[in-house]
């Protein structure tokens, strides 16, 4: 299984009634706020600019009614939720590695498929969706390129592909010694990150890929309001999770790691 150790705390938290595991019960992602400088550390607050930040990312993927979609990572499912909220005689599916969250998205979300599956090597025939989502989970998967690769083959001609990713300055730094050396701290709270970004940057991604790259926006300003509130739950609940995520908030702060929404289209 893939290591997650947030989600790990997140999954025993559920059982505790922690307020951590409460708070991110539909999303399990950052928040997004128009006026980020007015931001509180209210939860309600949170919640709502988690639900704002997945339709940045939804809205960018562009999707119609009728459509197939694929949302890979689709951690509880509360991404697909939303979509089956809002659109009509949708063909939703979602897909995870850990059987965990699934078993959760499956009793929380009726009327979607859920399948258990490899992001990099994905179980579907060619060009079966009309749209394919990652919503802040790209980090996690072996490889950013062959997961592109993958939803390439797996969409329609004219289709989308809509990701939230942490994208760092420049891919030099990310790769160098210091680079290393936090990205070792933050994989202490938040997991496996992959091959890092020894592919290249995502327009040579896409490019590697057969896709266009069509948006490419940077948020990072948008969503620092979620580290304080972060630091408030995992103190109270995760001691484990406090470093990792003050590494992930200087980063973020010092603007050496930009948080981003990317979409790619297949011609």
């Amino acid at each position: 299984m893939i290591d997650l150790p947030y989600f790990d705390l997140l999954l025993e938290g559920r059982h505790r009634g922690d307020a951590a595991s409460k708070i991110f019960d539909r999303y399990v992602h950052w928040g997004y706020w128009d006026r980020p400088g007015h931001a509180t550390r209210d939860l309600a607050e949170f919640v709502a600019a988690m639900d704002r930040l997945n339709s940045e990312v939804i809205a960018v993927a562009d999707l119609q009614d009728r459509q197939s979609v694929l949302d890979a990572g689709c951690g509880f499912g509360g991404t697909l939720a939303a979509i089956q909220a809002h659109k009509h005689s949708m063909n939703l599916t979602g897909l995870n590695i850990d059987a965990r969250q699934l078993d959760i998205a499956r009793e929380q979300v009726p009327g979607v498929c859920f399948i258990e599956g490899d992001a990099c090597s994905l179980p579907f025939e060619a060009e079966s969706f009309d749209r394919v989502l990652a919503v802040e989970c790209i980090f996690h998967f072996p490889s950013r390129l062959q997961f592109l690769k993958e939803s390439a083959r797996v969409l329609k001609p004219g289709g989308r592909i809509a990701l939230s990713d942490f994208v760092p300055w420049r891919i030099s730094a990310a790769i160098n010694k210091i680079g290393t050396v936090i990205e070792r701290q933050i994989c202490k709270g938040y997991g496996e990150l992959g091959k890092g970004w020894c592919e290249g940057d995502y327009q040579t991604i896409a490019r590697n890929a057969g896709l266009r790259l069509i948006v490419d926006r940077d948020i990072t300003a948008q969503t620092l309001p979620t580290y304080p509130i972060l630091h408030d739950l995992f103190d109270a609940s995760g001691q484990r999770m406090v470093w990792p995520t003050r590494w992930l908030k200087w980063v973020s702060n010092l603007r050496l790691l930009r948080y981003r929404i990317l979409g790619f289209a297949k011609d």
